[in-house]
């Protein structure tokens, strides 16, 4: 079984990354000797015939043989042609270098589909062997920032949930607009003034809420009515476009609101060069409100 595991990341990792078929075909041979059926040469038993050294062989299992000289492996009744493997090791990997081209994001779920077929017509989704995840999948694609119109619409559902029902929402302290997709917020508590709690928005929903140890709550609130989530588009749009214009600039791909002396920022607020540093500042509806270097 820990062998198996070993073959099953190699084949994995060996896939994705290219590696030539020389030297899958050299690992497979060598991950398939199996530790607990490994067959000894008994010196005792050994005797010549025609010249030739011949031995009788023990096994530790009582299920498992190999026979290299058949290139053959049996393991737990179940017989794999190592040849045979070879062979669909290799028209895998075409397949999934063509899958990778596609770049959509399905490639993940078509590569995991890919790999597991491999394992189920070489039997090595038996023993204790797992089919692959897609979210543990070394192919990850990333969703980006959420588009405007899901941005306001996570908002609207952010309104909607049951806890601040025909309440007015208060953002406490920060929110957060990921590349992946994903917003972070907290808010006041809806009965307890003096409390906070977290919330995580993914795929189109809102978790449930997180206690979180709320400091200067009076002065670091802000009404969700005053802001607008889309805004975080304008906020990176203009940012990106005023780091291309600075040598050695990176852009940016996430955004996130601040919020002191219950007035919001957003944030990055600096554009470092290799050269040179600017100041950078935005208004609440995420259009520019200052750009000056910095001395």
């Amino acid at each position: 079984m820990k062998n198996f595991r070993k073959i099953y990341g190699l084949v994995l990792l060996l896939g994705l990354f290219s590696l030539s078929c020389k030297q899958i075909t050299k690992s497979i041979n060598e991950t398939f000797q199996p530790n607990d059926s490994l067959v000894r040469y008994n010196k005792e038993n050994s005797f010549k015939q025609n010249g030739v050294a011949k031995g009788i062989t023990k096994s530790s299992s009582n299920t498992s043989i190999e026979r290299q000289q058949e290139r053959i492996t049996v393991k737990n009744d179940d017989t794999v042609d190592i040849s045979e493997m070879e062979l669909k090791t290799k028209e895998m990997f075409k397949d999934i270098e063509l899958l990778k081209l596609k770049q959509s994001p399905a490639t993940a779920k078509e590569i995991k589909r890919r790999i597991n077929r491999f394992l189920k017509e070489m039997k090595l989704e038996e023993g204790g062997l797992k089919t692959i995840d897609t979210e543990k999948s070394t192919v990850k694609t990333k969703k980006g920032l959420l588009s405007p119109a899901e941005l306001a619409l996570a908002q609207e559902r952010l309104k909607k949930i049951p806890q601040y029902r025909n309440k007015e929402i208060i953002v406490y302290q920060s929110v957060h607009f990921y590349d992946n997709g994903a917003i972070n917020i907290m808010l006041r508590h809806p009965v307890n003034l003096q409390y906070a709690d977290a919330y995580e928005y993914r795929d189109g929903e809102w978790s449930l809420p997180k206690p979180v140890l709320a400091r200067d709550i009076e002065g670091r609130t802000f009404p969700l009515s005053r802001m607008h989530f889309e805004d975080a588009w304008k906020v990176i749009k203009i940012y990106n476009e005023k780091a291309a214009q600075i040598e050695g600039a990176v852009p940016t791909n996430s955004v996130y609101i601040s919020i002191w002396d219950n007035d919001m920022r957003w944030f990055p607020r600096s554009i470092n060069g290799t050269r040179d540093r600017f100041d950078i500042q935005f208004n609440d509806d995420g259009t520019l409100k200052s750009f000056r270097q910095e001395f």
